[in-house]
């Protein structure tokens, strides 16, 4: 199970965690489950019908799908939406016009250069006149940073959500299914079929799964908390929210609060709250403020990551360089935090965004991208404290319009799952 969880109700306002609510409360998780195809040899989409788009830097591909048309990103196309459409409306007019596009994503590609592979060729798409549908496989491969599925996942429900002519799912294989010749030929046999409702496809050890919405009810009681202790030691970063929590600590709980990616210089209360410049998305940085918080403080109890989802602008309109900053310091920022706190005796690794993960709200790509790659993160750091290289729990907090984020937090690290966005999602 995943760390981000949708919930109907709102936590309770509070200074520090308290009993939580009865249950009866609705809660939707996002939850992997089995999803066989009992065919030897599923059906898939014809190779010529499909383009298969890589990334030009890359030299030393792991597997080559034999004659497929490929479109080498930097070298065929300049990555520019505007080349995407030269290219495609060329195709069209010579009669050989895809009926789908798998991109190859290879599981060490960063949020950010998936942006720059993905987001010029949908503007590209979603701003043509052709009327013919077309299928698009987001293909991340290997088991590194499943995150980058997550986040493509929800950039491929939102596409189809903001534009009825595509039909786009995220598509993980950790290990190739029997049946199949490659990658590709795993990506064309998905295109072939329904898309789940949030857009995520797995293949691993287990076989085929899907990613599904599950709903519960909130158990009575709570866990012991794993943080938000009085009078403790904590780093914050990213931005507005970020300083709004920071702020809180320091005013509730009279916590000592080093506040990463803002301005130099001293709070409003030198002693307890000291600024230090950077950005997460640099990992010289985000280490940087790791060792001056251990300076200062003696040492950290928790970090609270706070970035934000970036502004909702449809795919249509979608600036790359944009969404691709949003990602550095969302995504890879978490992911440096998580590294240069890797050894310390943590209470808690906190994620916290405004943006909603399931919803698939128009204009939401980006931000739907950083709420589900943020709680990938927090599920596979709990995967690495349970397994003893990690300290502390792990949560991802996404509420969009929660005006009480820190007793959001309080409530995620007490029930032991985080909290999500408000409503139900529509996919549930």
């Amino acid at each position: 199970m995943d760390t981000n969880t949708a919930a109907v109700d709102r936590p309770p306002r509070h200074r520090a965690p308290e009993p939580a609510r009865g249950s009866g409360a609705s809660w939707h998780s996002p939850v992997w489950v089995p999803a066989a195809v009992h065919r030897l040899s599923p059906a898939a989409f014809p190779a010529e019908g499909m383009l298969l788009v890589v990334d030009g830097r890359d030299t030393g591909r792991a597997w080559v799908p034999g004659t497929v048309r490929t479109v080498r990103v930097g070298r065929d196309v300049t990555g520019s939406a505007l080349s995407w459409s030269t290219y495609l409306g060329g195709l069209r007019e010579a009669g050989r016009g895809p009926r789908g596009i798998v991109f190859d994503l290879p599981a060490t590609t960063s949020a950010e250069r998936a942006a720059d592979l993905v987001l010029p060729a949908l503007r590209a798409a979603c701003c043509s006149t052709s009327p013919d549908p077309l299928h698009l496989a987001f293909l991340a491969t290997g088991r590194a940073r499943p995150e980058l599925a997550a986040a493509l996942g929800a950039v491929a429900q939102v596409a189809g959500a903001e534009d009825g002519r595509l039909h786009a799912v995220s598509v993980r294989v950790e290990i190739l299914p029997a049946w199949a010749r490659d990658p590709f030929h795993v990506a064309c046999a998905e295109l072939a079929l329904p898309r789940p409702g949030l857009a995520e496809v797995r293949h691993t050890a287990a076989g085929r799964e899907i990613r599904v919405l599950r709903a519960h009810h909130r158990p009575d009681g709570r866990a012991a908390p794993g943080g938000l202790r009085p009078g403790g030691r904590y780093l914050v970063g990213g931005g507005g929210l970020g300083e709004r929590l920071a702020l809180r600590l320091v005013a509730e709980l009279g916590a000592r609060v080093v506040l990463f990616g803002a301005g130099p210089g001293a709070g409003p209360d030198k002693d307890r709250l000291l600024r230090v410049p950077g950005r997460p998305c640099q990992y010289a940085d985000a280490r940087g403020a790791v060792q001056a918080a251990r300076h200062a403080f003696g040492g950290l109890d928790g970090v609270l990551h706070c970035p934000t989802g970036g502004e909702l602008r449809p795919l249509a309109r979608q600036s790359t360089a944009v969404a691709r900053e949003t990602l550095a310091d969302a995504v890879s920022g978490a992911a440096h935090l998580d590294r240069a706190t890797a050894a310390l005796p943590l209470d808690f690794f906190a994620l916290v965004t405004d943006a909603a993960p399931y919803q698939a709200l128009a204009g939401a790509s980006v931000p739907a991208a950083v709420a589900r790659a943020l709680g990938s993160i927090a599920a596979t750091r709990a995967r690495l404290a349970a397994a003893g290289s990690r300290y502390g729990a792990s949560v991802a907090v996404c509420r969009p319009g929660d005006t009480d984020r820190l007793g959001a937090l309080a409530d995620a690290l007490g029930s032991g799952r985080g909290a999500g966005c408000g409503p139900a999602p529509r996919a549930a």
